[in-house]
């Protein structure tokens, strides 16, 4: 069961190589909406769109 909440949520990011360069979090539609106004605006970079949710960082995934 999903509450609506932190699970349903979607992370919008803007990368010049290796650094991000814009975050936007929002629901699906606005997130959605955000991306392909950076796509628009920042052709050549790369932006991605990925769920908010517990793997969210796999970077800390091993640390306790």
């Amino acid at each position: 069961m999903v509450d609506g909440g932190r699970q349903d949520r979607r992370r919008v990011r803007v990368w010049f190589g290796e650094h991000v360069i814009a975050q936007y979090i929002a629901e699906p539609a606005l997130a959605a909406r955000y991306e392909q106004a950076m796509r628009r605006r920042f052709a050549g970079l790369k932006v991605t769109n990925d769920r908010l949710g517990a793997t969210a960082n796999p970077s800390a995934a091993g640390d306790s």
